[in-house]
């Protein structure tokens, strides 16, 4: 009796252990499998870009946040009415990416890298141009699939 005893606590106090090592392995946030509706397609002028935010589900252990800011993204009209999608961390180090109306180009405040329109890598040190995001532009909607990259690398390596 008391052998069964010592074997029930034992597995009282092994199971919610190894249930933590299982929930410790990396999730990523949501949207990464779903794109995510961030603007009307009415929203965007050609050649001019417009940042969204994107918001989705998080999951963090065993906590689910259902409208969490999952990061921003820049969205660019081509002339031929193509729809494009660029994180707006810079690939450097990670910082905040914006436009630049005077120069019409992407610039990144902390080591002056700089990014044309199409995203890609004008002035360095960012060792890559602008980490672009699968877009969806149905009807009158656009959808991102949201994902974030390793920063400071030449290529494009999603985290998570």
């Amino acid at each position: 009796m008391s052998g069964a005893l010592t074997a029930g606590l034992a597995g009282l106090v092994t199971l919610p252990g190894l249930r933590f090592l299982a929930a410790r392995r990396p999730r990523a946030a949501a949207g990464d499998d779903d794109a995510i509706r961030v603007a009307d397609r009415d929203e965007l002028k050609a050649e001019r870009p417009l940042r969204v935010n994107v918001y989705g589900q998080r999951r963090d252990a065993w906590t689910r946040f259902d409208h969490a800011r999952l990061g921003s993204a820049w969205l660019v009209r081509t002339p031929e009415g193509r729809v494009r999608a660029f994180s707006t961390v810079c690939p450097h180090l990670g910082c905040g990416v914006d436009w630049n109306e005077k120069t019409e180009k992407f610039h990144c405040p902390c080591h002056g890298s700089a990014f044309g329109l199409d995203g890609r890598c004008l002035r360095g040190p960012a060792p890559r141009g602008l980490d672009e995001l699968d877009v969806q532009a149905t009807g009158g909607e656009i959808r991102v699939r949201y994902l974030r990259f390793k920063t400071g690398t030449r290529t494009k390596e999603p985290i998570g």
